[in-house]
């Protein structure tokens, strides 16, 4: 009997021993260390940095429905964190998420902005469109889906963002508009008071993805910063660069005009970063805290 108990001891020894030998531990440390609370107004984009416990690369954080790119070097994450104009107001989780398995690294609070109304007065034909410019806007949304799909997984800029020009603000950004007391829109973008003619420089330096004609912009120039962030000169009586060149900040990329729907010659410059158009003034302040003041 004590040679059949010593027998069994013997085995379950020996088993246990195997099972400890074939533990495998899959997981990694938490990315990330401590959860932060970043807030941010609609039509505004912020910049937030925050230790994060992985190799360089480019990572993606889940905000609710969104999801935003963020680039990491030396165990810091680096991003640039949007609202939409059309955000409500509201409290999102953003999580990392790996393998299955999710951590909390930001809590984002959208808070709501109220914009200023102005009325304009354009031509009807910019108002009231005929069935050609209808077809021809149609065909230009899929053509602006295009531009903005893809960008570049690294930040192209080195410098702060600068505004294209430092001259009287006719539009600002957020401005709701009532075109001939007929039809309301927002303006998603800043007009800069410009001659026709005035050089037009380039906000940062990035690369050109687009460079034509749209009924709303006119002549149009789009470039590409980087991890979605994008910049946008309309209404341009010339174009002086080509798609897929490379500018630095401060280069023309173009001329100022009254051309696409306007009711006046000046530069709109757009910006769009994660698929909503922000206002470029907040981008500004928000690159000072990634690359600092350079003013």
């Amino acid at each position: 009997m004590n040679v059949i108990k010593l027998i069994s001891l013997s085995i379950f020894i020996v088993s246990c021993s195997s099972i400890k030998e074939n533990i495998v531990v899959f997981s990694e440390p938490p990315a990330i260390d401590s959860v932060q609370t970043v807030s941010v107004r609609t039509g505004k984009v912020v910049f937030k940095r925050f230790s994060f416990n992985r190799d360089d690369g480019v990572y993606v954080l889940q905000c609710g429905e969104k999801k935003h790119r963020f680039q990491v070097k030396n165990k810091t994450a680096h991003i640039y964190l949007p609202a939409s104009y059309f955000s409500k107001a509201k409290k999102d989780s953003c999580t990392f998420v790996e393998r299955g398995e999710s951590e909390k690294a930001l809590t984002l609070n959208i808070n709501s902005f109220d914009y200023p109304k102005e009325r304009l007065n354009v031509p009807k034909s910019k108002v009231f469109y005929s069935k050609k410019d209808l077809a021809r806007i149609i065909r230009e949304k899929e053509i602006k889906k295009q531009i903005y799909k893809t960008s570049s997984d690294v930040f192209l800029f080195e410098k702060p963002f600068k505004v294209p020009l430092k001259s009287y603000i006719t539009s600002h950004y957020g401005n709701q508009r009532l075109f001939n007391d007929k039809k309301k829109s927002q303006h998603l973008g800043n007009d800069l008071r410009a001659r026709t003619g005035t050089p037009i420089p380039s906000a940062n330096r990035g690369r050109v993805v687009y460079t034509g004609n749209l009924f709303f912009s006119g002549n149009v120039v789009v470039i590409d910063h980087g991890m979605d962030i994008f910049s946008m000169y309309g209404h341009l009586s010339k174009i002086l660069v080509t798609e897929g060149s490379v500018v630095n900040q401060g280069d023309i990329v173009g001329l100022a005009g009254a051309t696409g729907r306007v009711s006046g010659p000046h530069l709109h410059w757009g910006v769009r970063i994660n698929g909503s158009w922000i206002d470029g003034f907040s981008l500004i302040e928000a690159s000072k805290k990634h690359l600092g003041d350079e003013s």
